[in-house]
């Protein structure tokens, strides 16, 4: 049903691309633009409401999750005092398991529904979306700011 192996060749590429660029994941470009590293912690709390879904959406009839500020998390974190090399490993990892969740999920769940602000969206299709969408969202991003940092 998913394509867990395509997934598992995204998490590896991007995890290549975090590897290789170790040496600029520190460098502000200005106070509206996250680091590298602050990327990557993002990625994880992503990877942590994930799970969650993952998890409710075969659990709760009724799903109802709390409201989800970026920039908030990333201020309270303060993910620029967490070794870098834990902190890509984490997201691997964590990345890693939700594919061994993703393979475990009984199938009559996975048009299960949670509506939000008028939005109804299945387990399926939350799935398709973090693993398809907003990871290729996050890689360009992260590739974009690799791009800005090395010109300067």
């Amino acid at each position: 049903m998913f394509d867990i192996d395509g997934y598992k060749t995204r998490i590896e590429s991007f995890y290549e691309t975090m590897e290789q660029n170790i040496d600029i994941i520190d460098i502000k470009l200005s106070a509206e633009k996250w680091t590298l590293r602050e990327m990557v912690g993002h990625l994880v709390d992503s990877a942590s409401f994930m799970h969650q879904v993952i998890i409710r959406f075969q659990l709760d009839e009724n799903l109802n999750f709390l409201a989800y500020d970026a920039e908030s998390w990333k201020n309270i974190t303060k993910i620029g005092n967490y070794d870098f090399t834990h902190l890509i490993n984490l997201w691997k990892e964590y990345n890693y398991f939700q594919l061994y969740l993703i393979n475990r999920i009984d199938e009559t769940n996975l048009n299960k529904i949670w509506e939000r602000n008028g939005n109804t969206k299945t387990l399926k299709t939350q799935i398709e979306n973090c693993f398809e969408r907003h990871m290729k969202l996050h890689v360009d991003l992260y590739n974009e700011r690799i791009n800005e940092i090395r010109k300067l």
